[in-house]
């Protein structure tokens, strides 16, 4: 679908409306503001890889899902986008509870954002970091 209608836009905004994949990881939007959102996942072992310790993947997953709320929070409602490229450094294993990634939006231009995520666990450690870039796309 082209555009984001203005009702996802608002749903988004106000933290109501969580996209399919967030809401299969069960990524719930904490807080919102411009160029920034919060948000959370409970990992259980559901989450894990065979060391027993939260996916790459879905850890990935939600730094990607904090960024393009972010991104979200910028756009108005003709706008659409897409994630084109993104890296994440893995710092410490994460392993159950909690766990939280704060997106902001580093730069937004015309064609492009960039954007930064920070993921921390209940005791406010740093377990990963990540940036990607955005493409906006024609409506």
């Amino acid at each position: 679908m082209k555009g984001v209608k203005e009702k996802v836009y608002h749903a988004w905004k106000t933290g109501t409306f969580p996209s399919p994949a967030t809401k299969t990881l069960g990524i719930k939007i904490l807080e919102l503001s411009e160029g920034r959102s919060l948000v959370e996942m409970m990992v259980d072992p559901n989450h894990h890889n065979m060391s027993a310790t939260m996916h790459g993947g879905i850890m990935a997953d939600i730094a990607d899902a904090a960024m393009g709320i972010a991104i979200a929070t910028t756009i108005s409602p003709e706008e659409d986008f897409t994630t084109m490229e993104m890296k994440i450094s893995f710092l410490r294993p994460h392993i159950k509870g909690p766990l939280r990634a704060e997106g902001t939006v580093a730069k937004r231009g015309k064609r492009v954002a960039f954007a930064e995520a920070v993921l921390t666990n209940k005791q406010d450690q740093i377990v990963a970091k990540a940036n990607g870039t955005w493409l906006f796309l024609d409506a």
